[in-house]
């Protein structure tokens, strides 16, 4: 089946980036498992892939550049 897999992911916000770059944010996680995060809410995007490996792939790519993960989702 075509585009099985969908990645929706969204860009987190200049100030949610630089509090995970100074620390703050692997502490805040280690106090607090469920905690939010600051995204661009016009930046909301997916796209469909046909097997795990190239969407988990896409999903780490897309952590690196700074964006967050929302789900990955398989139909």
């Amino acid at each position: 089946m075509a585009g099985s897999i969908m990645v929706k992911y969204v860009k987190k916000t200049y100030k949610q980036l630089q509090s995970e770059r100074s620390g703050s944010h692997a502490q805040m996680s280690k106090q607090m498992p469920n905690y939010s995060v600051d995204v661009d809410s016009t930046s909301f995007s997916y796209m469909t892939f046909d097997n795990d490996a190239d969407a988990n792939k896409f999903a780490n790519d897309k952590r690196e550049e700074g964006y967050h993960i929302i789900e990955i989702l398989k139909k």
